[in-house]
């Protein structure tokens, strides 16, 4: 409430950020609203086309042009990244990179009602932020307590909202409509972007560029494995994501966690699958 003995600074100071709250919370329910409609029309598409990937054509190109990138510019750059960051420095970063992530698990884990799941990025971030100098040791691993990812995708996916067609795009890889909007979602939530601090934009720039570099680093072996032998790697890569997505959101799997720097060049072993979850009941909540 504005008093009427305010300076008038002060006042139109308060109005002009009351009107940025309400600017920013219109904007974010048409956001919101305009996602929704994009994957329900991308669905319909879909589902009238037949195929899962009826924009095949496209995505093939994109793939293609992925692979260009790859070549010329993103293999050079992580060897150069690996040559700076050897053995334990790597193995750090991509300690605190995982750290980083725990508060976006934590709230898919509890929009998605899984409650006791939802203990573990607590316990990590407490364990790895203290005992682990701010992530750089992941002593919760150590001690039974391994990360799991979570997502904003996979959190619509179990509140029944479709993914509509399969989509490839450079420099992100598989995904859906639905799992796009969710990247956003989960890419506001990083408390990185949240926070005020000195040097803030510069900060979240490294933190994107790093990440990317460390999730081609530890992804390497598991896709090298996975299209090695493949004669259409695109439509393998399609179908094992499909796959994987469909069972984090059935909860008969977890996601496929970044393997650690101790062995790159194997595939980490595969964690033990979860029992089925059942879908959340939104309306449970109204009784």
């Amino acid at each position: 409430m504005i008093e009427p003995d305010m300076p008038r600074r002060v006042q139109s100071g308060m109005r002009l950020r009351r009107g940025r709250i309400l600017a920013i919370t219109a904007l974010l329910g048409i956001t919101a609203l305009s996602a929704a409609a994009i994957v329900r029309a991308a669905d319909d598409a879909a589902s009238a086309q037949g195929p899962s990937d009826p924009w095949e054509h496209f995505n093939r190109k994109n793939y293609a042009i992925q692979q260009g990138l790859e070549r010329a510019a993103i293999r050079p750059m992580v060897k150069f990244y690996r040559a700076l960051t050897p053995g334990p420095i790597g193995i750090g970063i991509h300690n605190v990179l995982v750290n980083l992530s725990e508060p976006v698990v934590l709230i898919n884990d509890i929009l998605q009602f899984r409650i006791k799941r939802a203990a573990v990025p607590v316990a990590r971030m407490v364990l790895n932020t203290t005992l682990g100098l701010l992530g750089l040791f992941d002593v919760a691993a150590r001690m039974g307590l391994p990360h799991h990812g979570n997502e904003f995708g996979v959190t619509l996916g179990r509140f029944g909202v479709k993914s509509g067609p399969y989509l490839y795009v450079p420099l992100i890889g598989p995904s859906s409509p639905r799992d796009l909007f969710g990247s956003v979602v989960d890419f506001v939530a990083n408390p990185l972007q949240l926070l005020r601090y000195p040097n803030r934009t510069r900060i979240l720039e490294t933190q994107f560029l790093v990440g990317g570099l460390d999730l081609q680093i530890s992804t390497k072996s598991q896709l090298n494995a996975l299209l090695s032998g493949a004669v259409d790697p695109y439509a393998t890569l399609r179908s094992a994501f499909i796959q994987n997505k469909q069972g984090e959101i059935n909860g008969s799997g977890v996601p496929l966690n970044l393997p650690t720097f101790d062995d790159t060049d194997t595939p980490p072993p595969r964690p033990p699958a979860l029992e089925p979850d059942p879908p959340p009941d939104p309306t449970a909540a109204t009784h």
